[in-house]
C-alpha cells in the first residue's frame, strides 16, 4: 500500500493528463473536430471574421452581375433574332427560322444540326440560309431535326455565277471562310470584290442568294481560272438559320 502511495504520489499526475489527453483525442476524432473548431470560431478575434453585411454585400454584387450577363446575352440573341427576321421578310414567306443545336469540333466547318425537322416540312437538299446569305443544304432529315450540309464542307458543290458579268462556274469548300470558285470557261473580266450568287443553273438552290465576294483571283489557273470566295454568311458561328421550303429538288447539285 506505502509502495502504491509512492507511486501515486511520482506519476499520479502524469496519469491524469495521460487520460484526459487520450479522451480528448478520441473525442476530437469522433466529431472530426467539429466542436474544436467551433470553439476556436468563437474565441477567435471578432475582425478575423467577415462581417455578415459584407457576406450580404458580396452576394449582391455576385447576382447583379448573373443578372448582367443574362441581359447581355439576351439582348444579343434578340438582336440575332431580328436579323434572321428581317431576312426572312426581305426574301420568302417560305423561310422557316431554325436554331442551331449540334455542332462537333471535330467537324466544324462541316456538319451542323439544326431544331426542325420532316415534321416542320424540311426535306433533303432544300437550301440553308442566314444573315449574309448561303450556308448550305440539308443532308439528312428527322422527325424534328435535321444535319445541314455547309458551304464550307470538302464535299460541297455550289453551282454559282457572277451577276455583274453571268460568268457561271461552281464553288468548294474548304474547311475555312474562303471557299474556292471554278469557272466552267477561260474568263477574262473578273475583279476582286465581286460578288457570287447561287446560279440559276443550280438544280438544287434558288438562284440569286448571295454566297460571298471574290477576295482573290488565279486567271492562269489550268484547264480554268479560279478566284478564292469568302462567304459574307458567318459560317464559322451560327446560331439561327433559315430554311426554304420551297426548294424541291432532291437531286444533287
Amino acid at each position: 500500500m506505502k509502495f502504491f502511495y509512492r507511486w501515486w504520489q511520482k506519476y499520479g499526475r502524469q496519469v491524469i493528463w495521460g487520460l484526459i489527453s487520450l479522451i480528448l483525442t478520441w473525442f476530437i476524432y469522433r466529431h472530426q473536430g467539429f466542436l474544436f473548431n467551433e470553439l476556436l470560431y468563437r474565441l477567435s478575434p471578432s475582425w478575423l471574421s467577415s462581417p455578415s453585411f459584407d457576406r450580404q454585400a458580396l452576394y449582391e454584387q455576385r447576382t447583379i452581375q448573373e443578372l448582367s450577363n443574362k441581359i447581355e446575352t439576351l439582348e444579343s440573341e434578340n438582336q440575332k433574332l431580328k436579323q434572321i427576321v428581317n431576312y426572312q421578310e426581305k426574301y420568302s414567306a417560305n423561310l422557316i427560322p431554325a436554331r442551331v443545336i449540334g455542332r462537333s469540333p471535330d467537324a466544324w466547318w462541316q456538319i451542323i444540326t439544326i431544331d426542325v425537322g420532316s415534321n416542320d416540312g424540311v426535306k433533303r437538299n432544300q437550301a440553308v440560309m442566314s444573315v449574309g446569305g448561303l450556308v448550305g443544304k440539308i443532308s439528312e432529315v428527322t422527325s424534328n431535326t435535321s444535319r445541314v450540309l455547309l458551304v464550307s464542307d470538302y464535299n460541297s458543290r455550289v453551282g454559282a455565277s457572277l451577276p455583274r458579268t453571268g460568268y457561271q462556274g461552281f464553288i468548294k469548300g474548304q474547311s475555312t471562310s474562303i471557299g474556292l470558285m471554278e469557272f466552267y470557261d477561260k474568263v477574262s473580266d473578273v475583279k476582286v470584290g465581286d460578288v457570287v450568287t447561287t446560279s440559276n443553273l443550280s438544280s438544287i438552290f434558288p438562284p440569286d442568294i448571295p454566297i460571298g465576294n471574290i477576295v482573290a483571283i488565279d486567271l492562269n489557273k489550268s484547264p480554268a481560272p479560279e478566284a478564292e470566295i469568302e462567304f459574307t454568311a458567318p459560317v464559322d458561328f451560327l446560331d439561327w438559320v433559315l430554311v426554304d421550303l420551297s426548294s424541291k429538288s432532291v437531286f444533287e447539285n
